[in-house]
């Protein structure tokens, strides 16, 4: 009787570790080739998060997603990650665009106040409520690229 049980939780194990090994080598979306499954304005997307957040996540989330916005500022504190922020509503939050290092130029021809359209991966929101972290809610989206 013992045995059985042994051999199920190596199995078991080893069916753990197979896929927190092909989890973890997952290959990243490549952006740049990838069609946008959604585009819409900055102001739409945070809405679409400020309102019901749950609901966004299952429709944004790990998707990749064209977003139009003013830009807000530029944050180049993180050369690894080059970031700017497009109005999202109002002062209440933001869409917050992460770059890799090789979009670093393109970033810093962007004018404050211009529009600008951006394509990257959402990775949902920052900022809660219920646990007042921030002051403000982000729309993050990741490995961004500029369209124009």
């Amino acid at each position: 009787m013992t045995r059985p049980i042994i051999i199920l939780i190596i199995v078991l194990a080893l069916g753990a570790v197979f896929y927190g090994y092909n989890t973890y080598n997952k290959p990243h979306t490549n952006v740049g080739k990838s069609e946008a499954a959604e585009t819409l304005l900055a102001t739409e997307i945070f809405v679409a998060f400020d309102t019901n957040e749950q609901a966004a996540m299952a429709i944004y989330s790990d998707k990749v997603i064209q977003v139009e916005g003013q830009l807000l500022s530029k944050d180049l504190s993180n050369e690894k990650e080059p970031q700017i922020l497009l109005k999202g509503n109002g002062d209440e939050g933001f869409v917050r665009c992460g770059f890799k290092p090789t979009e670093l130029s393109k970033v810093l021809a962007l004018t404050d106040s211009s529009t600008v359209k951006i394509k990257g991966v959402c990775m949902g929101c920052n900022g809660s409520e219920e646990l007042d972290l921030l002051g403000s809610k982000d729309v993050v989206l990741s490995n961004c690229i500029i369209i124009k």
